[in-house]
């Protein structure tokens, strides 16, 4: 009788030995190789290790085997093989509808925004713009509960993983959804918070990707401009929508330096992320208007 540990290890050896990719929401062959093992069975990631010493139950092996054909053959990201995915500690449904939730937004949103956003100052509406499955604004709504949250995409299939989310995590009264172009459904001066995670990775990147991004909607991947132009036109946009005291948190990765390149006379300021990640800026409302008046957008 094999034990968890012995399939641990088998598990491992089989995702190294496939050279799988692992950018999206695990770090690492050990960390996808313990998802998968506590999956094949059903069980919650906050385990003991003394698990791994039990009798692995041989009714699983099938699911098992499921799981690996579909990570090391067919190269699906694990949060796809096992439809969920967490974020910041919270459990959000994961398929091919949406990008599989990464952004590192979610660990300043969990923080409600710290110290962007004055803990005295309690938001109103709260946007989460591109949202997808709507992971960050559902972070969202956790952190700032007197706040009416809004996701928004232009993708109806995303915005109906979204749908399923707000109803798995309880949040039907506070958050809902809109399919929109970017900002523009929103009125001038109606969001206190933008949440933005928009596509961002050029054409040339895109062909350069591994295996695994091929699973993901390209929209919600690719921009033109070398990938900054939706992230041009958030800034834009937002610079109406926001309220006076606004904030929009934006990001745009390894595209930064780009956007910085596209927009050169805008002073960016990127967020030191300690949880991992690149490419977050924080910029107030004032700061936007100030920038577009003065034709620096």
């Amino acid at each position: 009788m094999q034990t968890f540990r012995t399939k641990l290890r088998q598990i491992k050896s089989a995702l190294t030995s496939a050279a799988v990719f692992c950018g999206h929401g695990y770090e690492s062959v050990d960390d996808e190789s313990v998802a998968l093992l506590l999956g094949s069975v059903g069980l919650p990631p906050d385990q003991s290790v003394s698990l791994l010493d039990e009798p692995f139950p041989d009714a699983a092996n099938p699911r098992l085997n499921d799981l690996l054909e579909k990570r090391c053959q067919q190269r699906l990201p694990a949060a796809y093989c096992l439809g969920e995915a967490y974020l910041a500690g919270e459990r959000f449904i994961a398929d091919s509808r949406a990008l599989v939730p990464r952004s590192p937004i979610a660990h300043l949103t969990r923080e409600r925004l710290a110290p962007w956003w004055p803990e005295a100052l309690l938001p109103t509406t709260v946007v989460d713009v591109c949202c997808g499955g709507g992971s960050l604004g559902l972070l969202a709504a956790r952190a700032f509960p007197e706040a009416a949250i809004l996701l928004s995409d232009f993708d109806s299939s995303a915005l109906s993983l979204a749908v399923e989310n707000i109803e798995a995590h309880g949040r039907a009264a506070q958050v809902r959804c809109l399919r929109a172009d970017l900002l523009s459904a929103l009125a001038p001066g109606s969001v206190d918070i933008l949440l933005a995670n928009p596509p961002y990775v050029s054409a040339e990147e895109m062909a350069e990707l591994p295996p695994e991004y091929a699973h993901e909607p390209g929209m919600a991947l690719e921009a033109a401009a070398e990938g900054t132009a939706l992230a041009v036109r958030l800034l834009h946009e937002a610079s109406s929508v926001l309220s006076p005291h606004g904030l929009l948190f934006l990001e745009v990765g390894e595209t930064a330096s780009t956007l910085e390149e596209a927009l050169p006379r805008v002073p960016f300021f990127w967020v030191d992320l300690p949880q991992g990640g690149s490419g977050v800026t924080v910029i107030s409302a004032q700061e936007l208007r100030d920038w577009s008046a003065a034709g620096v957008l």
